[in-house]
């Protein structure tokens, strides 16, 4: 009877113990707000951007163990805050939002793999498609700036959630009960506690870049003061870029080059080149220039006489050369036909229309198709 009594007691006071250890008491404002003060920071670099301004606002996208959890736009382009419960993160950035680009449509942005921007299509000018019975092709616009970053993986335990909400429960009351005067000691403990909610928070570095390339073509002319205005396109150029992945996929797309300068280099010889500046993404699938690349740079040309119009076509494939980028781009695609010596095209001589002033253009203009000429590469 006495072994019984005593086994009996043990069990009691094993399963007191067990209940005490249970019912550990956790402020109220724990189980409501589980969450941990995290401080987002932007490190622009002066030279990723080129107008050397930032932009006015960034919109962050965070995925918590794999999945999309939420997103914020906000004007604190340098370092934002963001509340964060338990999980493991990774989150990427771009600049702007979304609704804010007309040249791009932004696909996916709630699947970290495959979050992308698109260049939107244009309307289709007749004289891309010049001597072919098949449909237009597609045409797009050229992108305007983008930057992009993305952070490397970082995780939230449920040990710094509890520790956050203890420090800054612990700050509320202390800010509450020394609402007035504050003793010298309060005023110490106040600020022990601030630094452990406000300074000991997650920082998350991310380093955005630019994701817009420039394609820089230039084409060296015999007669070349008779030209009046200069357009062109290029196939084979990258339509979609992919932001956490930083490179182009396999979709491929048609831009125009639709602002040209006109340089003399040898007045007395009348021979000089024309240049044309567009952004870009760049190639598809990341590529570099090869001989395989089957692209074509397609120019037409108005001559003074404001009648004569001549048209050539440039087989591209591997000429196209990655530089050195100009600050604030990706890269920078350059594409060279002939040189002062020796230029790639001679103009007829011309004379300038009755009443009209010589000179050339800058922009895009609309004329009728005129003779195609071979280019011997």
């Amino acid at each position: 009877m006495r072994k019984r009594r005593l086994t009996i007691f043990l069990l009691v006071a094993i399963l007191a113990t067990l209940l005490m250890g249970g019912c550990q008491r956790r402020p109220l404002e724990l189980v409501y707000r589980s969450s941990v003060r995290v401080i987002v920071k932007c490190i622009w670099n002066i030279s990723v951007y080129p107008d050397g301004v930032k932009p006015s606002g960034i919109t962050l996208y965070f995925f918590r163990d794999g999945e999309f959890y939420t997103s914020m736009t906000t004007a604190n382009v340098d370092s934002c805050e963001v509340q964060l419960p338990q999980g493991q993160y990774q989150m990427y950035m771009i600049s702007q939002s979304p609704e804010e680009f007309w040249k791009m449509e932004f696909e996916n942005m709630t699947d970290f793999d495959n979050a992308a921007t698109t260049l939107r299509t244009s309307t289709t000018p007749n004289w891309v498609s010049r001597g072919t019975t098949t449909p237009s092709p597609s045409v797009v616009e050229n992108p305007e700036i983008l930057y992009a970053g993305v952070s490397n993986f970082f995780e939230i335990t449920e040990e710094m959630t509890e520790e956050y909400q203890t420090n800054y429960r612990k700050l509320k009351n202390l800010r509450a009960s020394a609402a007035g005067a504050r003793t010298k000691a309060e005023e110490d403990e106040i600020s022990y506690y601030e630094e452990l909610v406000e300074y000991y928070t997650i920082r998350i570095p991310i380093y955005p870049q630019n994701v817009v390339s420039q394609f820089w073509v230039s084409i060296y002319a015999k007669n070349a003061d008779v030209l009046k205005s200069v357009r062109a396109s290029t196939s084979g150029m990258a339509k979609t870029f992919e932001l956490t992945q930083f490179t182009t996929n396999n979709e491929t797309a048609i831009q125009i080059i639709d602002e040209w300068k006109l340089s003399m280099d040898d007045v007395d010889n009348r021979i000089g080149h024309i240049d044309g500046l567009i952004t870009t993404f760049g190639l598809p699938n990341g590529e570099v220039p090869t001989v395989l690349r089957d692209s074509t740079l397609n120019v037409s040309t108005l001559l003074i006489d404001n009648t004569t119009v001549m048209d050539y076509t440039f087989d591209v494939g591997d000429k196209i050369q990655v530089l050195q980028p100009n600050k604030g781009y990706r890269a920078l695609y350059r594409l060279i036909f002939g040189d002062k010596d020796n230029p790639i095209i001679e103009l007829p001589p011309v004379g300038p229309a009755q009443g009209k002033e010589s000179g050339m253009d800058a922009t895009v203009s609309d004329w009728e198709e005129g003779e195609t000429v071979e280019i011997p590469m």
